[in-house]
């Protein structure tokens, strides 16, 4: 199979010689039990549509066919991400929920040949948080696949669990950071409870969890990754870790409770009233009914946040209208890290009007695209990004002070931020204010920006960018002076500007499902020429709900 370029240092590689070693081998050996020694329930919902392809040999994984045929781990060809998928076994919910001696006879075939293939360590098969993904895949569906086995088959499992949870142990700070390390530790705690481990064992995966969570956690309860679907999942993983201690018996702690009552706060704030994400920082709209069932999970009544000013994010409201506007600094360490400081999201209902372009996680020709300050609806100067995607994926320059201010009264709402990610590159300062009016029928703003002086470039034009989502037609009326934006529903929003020239160009979008879908853009295009000589240039544009057709 296909393996990742090599990149490590001296002592992974070390660490890599001792794991493939007999002695390691024979350190994962040991007594099996007789059964899971605790049941931990999975509150997660399979695809019977998805496991009745699997049963007739193919599974959609990373935007390609597997083919699971006789032997599907002799497997070439295929992406990083596609096997990923397919080792992990979360597959098995979809076999569990299609049901039948068809579906219980097909995942037994399926795991016995993992065991046949993989009895001992491989570096991408056992990677920590694939491993543990696994395991809890296993102990989740153990009742589905192997209860009514026959004695033989039974131990083959419960061996390989037990020397694959022995290896996570050793191993859970080799794997990867960020929300894949929240996700082993969680498949790690599960498995110790399911496998019978001592008190000692489980308090030391929980006292890793609540390390973890510290690092990872902002005080607001948002996630550092800054993106609403690694928050999803990040929550996910603790929910999960819950559902793991109570199983054992175990309270969970209050820490462990107060960031999930925190984190779902967030999670709420980035919702649309669809039900989905906003799509900031490589999030897509993701699944509904998956985001309602972690929701319920979280056990908490706790409102969505309408400012989270350490994870970057402010929610306006009124009526029916749900503007959500990112007012951080995309995170350095983070390559999936969008420029989109002080870009908007614009819903009504359940209808989405003003969007993102998203994110194709399964297509690597778009990423660096979709990440750029112009797949925004938000402000760019001279189609520079306001934070630098350099060529590897990291980031250089970016902001560095954002000023943040926010009012209510009479049920409007006004924020007002500001970003200095064009001083180097251009000596400019860009502020964005935003008016919600009591009723959500009438959303204003102006983009402020700001000559600071310095060495920067030139700048010659900004461009203020308005996705629209694919559902949402668009005409140009009144010879340009404004365009007329149709909802799915029949409701009209017309969009004005002052100081600038409209038009109505071609974008895309990947926000259902990370898929392409053809879309229209507003374009407010301002020159910036005199720039220099005037000190700052504003534009303001208004979006108001629109009763009657034109004449």
């Amino acid at each position: 199979m296909k393996r990742r370029r090599d990149r490590r240092g001296l002592s992974d590689r070390l660490r890599d010689a001792y794991f493939a070693s007999p002695v390691h081998a024979w350190r994962l050996s040991g007594p099996v039990p007789d059964g899971l020694a605790v049941s931990v329930d999975d509150a997660w919902a399979g695809d019977p549509d998805l496991g009745r392809e699997l049963l007739e040999g193919t599974y959609a994984a990373a935007g390609v066919a597997l083919q699971v045929g006789a032997d599907p781990w002799d497997q070439t060809g295929y992406s990083d991400k596609a096997l990923d998928v397919l080792h992990r076994f979360e597959w098995l919910r979809d076999l569990r929920d299609l049901g039948g001696d068809a579906a219980r006879r097909r995942a037994r075939d399926l795991v016995g040949g993992w065991i046949d293939r993989y009895p001992n360590w491989d570096r991408v098969i056992w990677r920590p948080d694939l491993l543990a993904a696994r395991i809890a895949a296993w102990i989740h569906t153990f009742g589905f696949f192997a209860d009514s086995a026959d004695d033989e088959f039974r131990r083959r499992v419960l061996e390989s669990l037990i020397r694959q949870y022995r290896h996570l142990t050793r191993s859970v700070e080799n794997g990867p950071g960020g929300v894949g390390r929240l996700k082993t530790i969680r498949g790690a705690l599960i498995a110790a409870v399911a496998l019978g481990a001592d008190s000692d064992a489980v308090q030391t995966l929980v006292d890793r969890l609540d390390a973890t969570v510290r690092a990872q956690v902002l005080p607001d309860g948002g996630h550092r990754s800054r993106s609403p679907a690694m928050q999803a999942e990040a929550l996910a993983a603790l929910v999960d870790a819950r559902a793991a201690l109570r199983a054992a018996g175990r309270e969970s702690t209050a820490a462990l409770d107060e960031v999930i009552q925190r984190m779902t706060g967030v999670l709420r704030m980035l919702r649309h009233g669809d039900g989905g994400l906003a799509l900031f920082n490589g999030a897509t709209e993701g699944q509904v009914w998956r985001l309602d069932t972690l929701i319920a999970r979280t056990e908490t009544k706790t409102r969505a946040v309408t400012s989270a000013a350490e994870a970057g994010f402010e929610r306006l409201v009124a009526g029916r209208a749900v503007t959500i506007l990112d007012t951080g600094a995309p995170v350095t360490t983070d390559d999936t890290a969008h420029a989109g400081t002080l870009s908007l999201e614009f819903s009504v209902g359940k209808e989405r009007l003003v969007v993102n372009c998203g994110a194709a996680p399964t297509d690597p020709r778009w990423h660096s695209v979709l990440r750029a300050s112009a797949a925004h609806s938000g402000l760019v100067i001279d189609d520079t990004n306001s934070s630098e995607l350099r060529p590897d994926g990291s980031l250089g320059r970016r902001p560095g002070q954002i000023r943040l201010e926010r009012w209510e009264a009479d049920g409007s709402v006004w924020v007002e931020a500001e970003h200095d990610g064009y001083r180097e590159s251009h000596s400019i300062v860009h502020r964005r204010r935003l008016f919600l009016a009591a009723g959500g029928d009438d959303l204003r703003g102006e983009d402020v920006v700001n000559y600071t002086g310095g060495p920067g470039a030139r700048p010659v034009e900004a461009a203020i960018r308005f996705h629209l989502h694919p559902r949402v037609s668009a005409s140009l009326i009144q010879n340009g002076a404004s365009v007329l934006l149709r909802m799915p529903s029949g409701a009209g929003w017309r969009l004005r500007a002052t100081g600038g020239r409209l038009a109505v160009n071609e974008s895309v979008y990947f926000g259902e499902g990370g898929h392409l879908q053809r879309t229209r853009q507003v374009v407010i295009t301002v020159p910036l020429e005199e720039l220099r000589d005037l000190g700052s240039v504003s534009i303001k544009w208004a979006l108001r709900r629109e009763d009657r057709r034109p004449a």
